[in-house]
């Protein structure tokens, strides 16, 4: 069974984490696959949590894709090691790593609409 694993940042807000998982929901309403979403810091779920739940699901295909803007240190080394440490401990599953958000031109239309839009003055 394939997985989808959706990591993003992790924060104190909990409008932030609302918001992360209503991003997860919307997903997994789109996809055929069990799709999760976790934190790489701060709140929880955990990545390696996170993978042992859809592991006893059946999931032995994961696609992990980071919630992030761009390929800072989380996305070249933190959770590239998570994973290598979790691969040891599930030799059985596959773990591949989509690319972060980066430059979309759906980002810039959603931005100009956002700049356009209602504001708040501060």
């Amino acid at each position: 069974m394939r997985g989808i694993l959706v990591v993003g940042h992790g924060s104190r807000s909990k409008e932030a984490f609302d918001t992360f998982f209503k991003i997860v929901d919307g997903l997994r309403n789109k996809m055929d696959s069990e799709v999760e979403g976790c934190f790489m810091e701060i709140s929880e779920p955990n990545i390696p949590e996170t993978i042992e739940k859809m592991y006893s699901k059946g999931v032995r295909e994961f696609t992990v894709l980071p919630y992030f803007l761009y390929s800072g240190i989380h996305i070249k080394e933190d959770i590239p090691e998570i994973l290598a440490e979790i691969k040891e401990k599930y030799t059985d599953i596959k773990l591949s790593i989509a690319n972060p958000l980066g430059y979309d031109e759906a980002l810039v239309t959603l931005l100009k609409e956002r700049a356009e839009g209602e504001v708040k003055c501060i």
